[in-house]
């Protein structure tokens, strides 16, 4: 079982979040796998920790992505419907909390990533790659 753990990270106002799932990357390998699948089975969703990624190359993601977010909706989806990579957005919420979920995903090789960078990041697809 993977249990919830509090995460090194921080919510909008500068604080700790509790509950998310962990995964250090530092760990034996086939440890990682066990631990990745038993998470997105119970959980869905994890942070990682220890992935030797520069915190400027993270940065200038994030930024790539909220920039990608912040677009209209009609610029979004020029990304592609998610069959099953691309731009998606869902409705949610059938107990009231009603809203919205947006997603993009990418395949991991560096050709297809270049393809929809140049949809993603218009001005500049050097930011998303």
């Amino acid at each position: 079982m993977v249990v919830a753990s509090m995460a090194p990270g921080s919510n909008s106002r500068g604080r700790l979040l509790p509950g998310i799932p962990v995964i250090d990357l530092s760990l034996d390998r086939s440890l990682i796998s066990q631990l990745i699948v038993k998470t997105c089975e119970e959980f869905g969703f994890f942070k990682v920790i220890n992935h030797r990624v520069e915190p400027s190359v993270s940065a200038q993601l994030e930024a790539a992505g909220v920039e990608f977010f912040n677009l209209p909706a009609a610029e979004k989806q020029r990304a592609g419907p998610p069959n099953p990579l691309g731009y998606g957005c869902r409705s949610i919420g059938l107990n009231g909390d009603i809203g919205d979920v947006e997603y993009l995903l990418l395949p991991a090789d560096s050709s297809s990533i270049s393809n929809r960078a140049r949809i993603i990041c218009r001005k500049d697809p050097n930011k998303f790659r």
